[in-house]
């Protein structure tokens, strides 16, 4: 078994001050910066992921505050890689499947925000067919709690939840 952690979308735009404030923001993105400490200890592969939208949209838009990875999770991702997106599946028409395939990855770890949008795509994501996909719940978050555990809960039937 050969683990990976995928750290998706933990942007400034989901946090107080954002253009799209999740519920628990701040409890989600410490729960990731452990897993990606604890990630680290154990050796295993980190991914960052960073989602960016076109300057329309109400979100995400280039070069702003709002696009940029959180400075908590900058900080603990060090120098792994990050892999930039423009839709809700982390793998869609990036280089995250070779990258993850090169490496002999077998398990991904997902953790995030939306929990029920971009988590949910790349869990279910044809490109992870093969590998075993794995919910760090406590770096998850959503627009509210509930909707947040709705989807953990619907990702519980493929994936484990760690």
């Amino acid at each position: 078994m050969k683990n990976a952690l995928l750290v998706i979308d933990i942007q400034n735009d989901y946090f107080p001050g954002g253009a799209f404030t999740l519920e628990n923001a701040e409890n989600a993105c410490k729960g990731a910066v452990d897993a990606i400490e604890q990630a680290k200890r154990d050796g295993w592969m980190v991914v960052g992921v960073q989602h960016l939208n076109p300057p329309e949209a109400p979100a995400f838009v280039p070069d702003t505050e709002g696009m940029k990875i959180h400075p908590a999770i900058v900080a603990a991702l060090g120098d792994a890689p990050v892999v930039l997106k423009h839709q809700a599946d982390s793998f869609f028409e990036t280089n995250l499947e070779q990258i993850l395939r090169d490496a002999g990855i077998t398990d991904i770890y997902l953790t995030g925000m939306m929990t029920q949008h971009c988590v949910t795509h790349t869990a279910l994501s044809p490109q992870a067919h093969g590998m075993n996909v794995h919910i760090i719940a406590k770096g998850c978050a959503a627009p509210a709690q509930a909707l947040s555990d709705l989807a953990l809960q619907g990702l519980s039937a493929r994936c484990s939840l760690a």
